[in-house]
């Protein structure tokens, strides 16, 4: 039996185990045949994956099944929000003709652009109630920062004409346009938790998945390249004082901890709704695991973050963030004399040994490249990586390993573009902001959502110190900016319904 098979096999009993706790969280907002349409679409988009043994096979039937679903779900960005976590973003080149080698690189993730975001931009398109463009600061922020993508693509001096083209079409796909279909077409309460509650039902499988990854040490979406006969640098196994971490559908152990720590914050809004505390709990488990099996230190320190920003900006917010601080002291404690707590202490960041060579070298690549930065500091340098100062750093696969997102925008568009960059967030985050402080008196369940996106997005911007924006990162930022922008616009218009009804 071809190892793609066997690994199909165990993802549709993992996910099934996943989709009886997810259906327990999701029944209390959804009805039970909305759920079985989502569980059904995302098992037959992973067969699909698993089955097909043709890239382009898959592509087309993916292409074919999700657009055919747009036009019939309520929230169609709900149905973007469920496929996002389900595949690896493998890349391919699509074939060219004559001169044209190829016409465009694509992954699972622009896939997913294609068939439900450009679908939803053309339905939707003629709506009169949607937010103009330029409207807000972020859009700005974003459309420059898209430009800033598309330039990098002209760092080379054979770059082409097609070349330029195809990076433009790249950067729309990632960037400006999950960040504009989510701001603009997400527009009531109701679209936003159904957002919320679609990318928690899709991260329990991933969770388990990798759960059974770290205890198996068989990473299960593995096979997936070999068996469309492509090369992808990522997906591989990696391990951390000897175990292995769990990489689930995401291609990299940070992508898998990134996106459970997003699924965290959209969960501790949705479990409000489950009347049972045994199935809240499980729930919160399962993505808790899910983020400590990717072993991924970053977004360890992004969880902690996110919870301290959502205790703050809640009820009684300074005595519950020093109750949370306090029991997560406790439980350390009591970890540390267990027979596994020299293990656990060793990998807490700024704390244990593990992999203290990496820390090592992290210092040094900060130290080098603000010297480098000092030499073109308000627009960087696009070839940085040839200055003799950063070619000490080179490693073993003759790369520099810059995982600090804010430390390559400094380096390749200096002061001016890493401030786009970081304003993209912070305009966001101070938009919803707020309008969360705006609408406390008035919408509790508003400003509950408020307080979610805003931990959401501080703990985003805490992550990408230690990343980089690859693979589903950059997707799901832009899904979190644009959602504190759409919600910003739900609650102006809440606060001027209110603010009506007062004068009559």
């Amino acid at each position: 039996m071809p190892q793609n098979v066997k690994a199909y096999i165990v993802l549709l009993v993992i996910s099934n185990i996943a989709f009886y706790f997810a259906k327990r969280i999701a029944t209390p907002q959804i009805s039970d045949m909305q759920f079985k349409k989502w569980k059904n679409t995302w098992l037959v988009v992973i067969s699909f994956a698993f089955l097909s043994f043709n890239y382009w096979i898959f592509a087309s039937l993916t292409y074919i099944y999700l657009s055919s679903k747009v036009s019939k779900e309520p929230t169609p960005v709900a149905l973007y929000t469920l496929m996002l976590p389900a595949l690896p973003p493998i890349p391919a080149l699509v074939p060219g003709f004559g001169i044209i080698n190829y016409l465009l690189p694509i992954n699972y993730l622009m896939i997913l652009s294609f068939c439900i975001l450009i679908p939803i931009f053309f339905k939707f398109k003629s709506s009169r109630d949607k937010l103009s463009m330029w409207k807000v600061k972020t859009d700005f922020l974003v459309f420059l920062f898209t430009l800033m993508t598309i330039n990098a693509s002209l760092v080379t001096d054979d770059t082409t004409i097609t070349e330029i083209m195809r990076q433009a079409l790249v950067a729309v796909l990632a960037i400006l346009l999950p960040y504009y279909i989510i701001s603009r077409y997400v527009r009531s309460v109701e679209q936003i938790k159904m957002v919320f509650l679609a990318f928690v039902i899709a991260s329990f499988p991933a969770a388990l998945i990798g759960l059974f990854e770290s205890f198996k040490h068989w990473l299960l979406f593995s096979s997936l390249t070999s068996s469309y006969g492509l090369y992808w640098e990522f997906g591989g196994y990696l391990m951390r004082d000897g175990s292995l971490r769990a990489s689930s559908s995401f291609g990299h152990s940070i992508n898998f901890g990134f996106t459970m720590v997003v699924a965290l914050g959209f969960y501790l809004f949705i479990q409000q709704f489950t009347q049972k505390k045994l199935y809240r709990q499980i729930g919160f488990a399962i993505i808790l695991v899910g983020l400590i099996a990717a072993l991924a230190r970053g977004p360890w320190v992004g969880a902690v973050v996110l919870m301290i920003i959502y205790t703050y900006l809640g009820k009684s917010g300074i005595s519950n963030t020093f109750k949370l601080l306090t029991t997560g002291l406790l439980v350390l404690a009591f970890i540390s004399v267990t027979p596994i707590g020299d293990k656990v202490i060793n990998l807490i960041p700024f704390v244990g040994n593990v992999d203290s060579q990496n820390v090592d070298y992290r210092k040094d690549l900060f130290d080098t490249s603000l010297v480098v930065a000092a030499k073109s500091p308000w627009f960087g340098n696009p070839h940085f990586a040839k200055e003799p100062e950063m070619k000490k750093l080179i490693q073993g696969e003759q790369i520099i390993d810059i995982v600090n997102t804010y430390l390559r925008m400094l380096l390749n568009s200096g002061f001016v573009g890493l401030s786009i960059f970081a304003g993209i967030y912070i305009t966001a985050a101070t938009s919803a902001y707020g309008a969360m402080k705006r609408i406390k008196l008035i919408n509790s369940e508003l400003h509950h959502i408020g307080r979610t996106l805003i931990a959401i997005v501080i703990s985003i911007m805490f992550m990408l110190t230690s990343t980089s924006s690859t693979m589903i990162i950059p997707y799901l930022s832009y899904l979190c900016v644009g959602l504190c922008i759409a919600y910003s616009q739900i609650a102006k218009k809440e606060k001027l319904l209110f603010d009506l009804s007062s004068t009559k």
